[in-house]
């Protein structure tokens, strides 16, 4: 499918990665000779000021339903703004960083009334650092919630458990419940959990051979996500099968922990993947 939107494209000695001006959106993290670290849906939208279907999309200045006006945007309008290129450099062999800015304007003050600067820094060498940064450009305190997902790339659902959740508390979306996690988590139908989880996790894929590590700073939940079978045919941008090869997992301030920025306060999100073989 064409890519109807500018991106960036880099390639190291070590991987290679994507970002589209849509949304700073990582759409797409190689390492050299491997199987792809994301997901992208083969029904992914590539259109301007449209949401793709995979990769790592940045959802501010809310996350999920906004808690007010449902007719707004789900997870936020940054997903779907054009951002700004800002800086590109190669920081050491087979390191490339580069860096985009969102800045308010006049339809995103309709939406959110606070001026603002976002920048999306990105880091591509055997791992993948995104950092999000906010700073607040106003005379008023305000208040977001936030996430970087990552939806992974996986042999089979039915292949795949996620380490590192044990013991913590979730919030079970699909069934209303609030519940400790007992041992790794293990899909087998429609999953949707935020959990009370600030730490790393791991993503264990025994269909490839590989074990993904999600580490984060500045997230107080971590966020699990599978549609299933029934759920996927719903979702337009998602084939029927779709589920079986992708496994999102999202760094998160959810409406819980929703934090506030004051006037010239930054406050940073950021996420780290890293590859090991089993």
């Amino acid at each position: 499918m064409a890519v109807n939107f500018p991106y960036l494209d880099v390639s190291n000695c070590n991987a290679s990665v994507k970002v589209a001006q849509n949304g700073a959106q990582v759409f797409g993290f190689d390492r050299v000779g491997e199987a792809p670290v994301l997901w992208v849906s083969p029904s992914a939208t590539y259109e301007m000021g449209k949401p793709l279907r995979g990769g790592m999309p940045v959802c501010w200045p809310w996350f999920g339903v906004h808690p007010t006006d449902a007719s707004m945007p789900r997870h936020g309008f940054a997903k779907v703004m054009p951002w700004e290129l800002e800086d590109f450099a190669e920081t050491g062999k087979g390191v490339t960083a580069s860096s985009f800015k969102l800045r308010d304007t006049e339809e995103t003050r309709k939406m959110w009334p606070y001026r603002f600067e976002l920048t999306l820094s990105v880091e591509v060498s055997k791992a993948l650092k995104v950092r999000l940064v906010t700073k607040n450009l106003d005379d008023r305190p305000f208040e977001i919630s936030q996430a970087i997902s990552a939806y992974f790339f996986i042999g089979d659902i039915e292949g795949v458990e996620v380490e590192g959740l044990e013991g913590h508390e979730y919030v079970d979306k699909v069934s209303g419940e609030t519940r400790v996690q007992n041992g790794p988590v293990v899909v087998k139908g429609e999953t949707e959990r935020i959990y009370r989880h600030s730490d790393s996790c791991c993503l264990v894929d025994k269909r490839i051979g590989r074990k993904i590590h999600m580490n984060k700073q500045g997230s107080e939940s971590t966020v699990v996500w599978n549609p299933w079978e029934e759920k996927a045919r719903q979702i337009p941008d998602i084939p029927d099968d779709g589920f079986r090869n992708m496994m999102c997992l999202a760094a998160a301030n959810g409406v819980d922990e929703q934090v506030v920025c004051g006037p010239g306060e930054v406050v940073t999100l950021e996420m780290k993947i890293g590859l090991e073989s089993i």
